[in-house]
């Protein structure tokens, strides 16, 4: 979609080497929110699954603490754009 360009260049930043799943899902979700635009696009809701070790290796929705602890990140870190832009 329009955010794809921000979204890869994002990724592209990031080092995988000894990245944890949970840190995944935290870069992921703060990808997300960084390519989503208030004015422009309609609200969602975020929902985040996984294959994991911490899964059992089965599909599953992560745990909801991680899922707000990732979401709570994403906005402080937006936040921080926002001020220094």
């Amino acid at each position: 979609g329009k955010g794809r360009q921000t979204a890869r260049t994002e990724l592209e930043k990031l080092s995988y080497d000894n990245m944890t799943t949970e840190q995944a899902v935290m870069e992921a979700v703060r990808i997300i929110y960084l390519t989503y635009d208030e004015a422009k696009d309609k609200e969602f809701e975020l929902e985040v699954s996984w294959i994991s070790s911490a899964s059992g290796n089965r599909h599953q929705l992560i745990p909801n603490e991680l899922l707000e602890r990732a979401i709570a990140s994403a906005k402080e870190h937006l936040a921080a754009r926002m001020d220094y832009d």
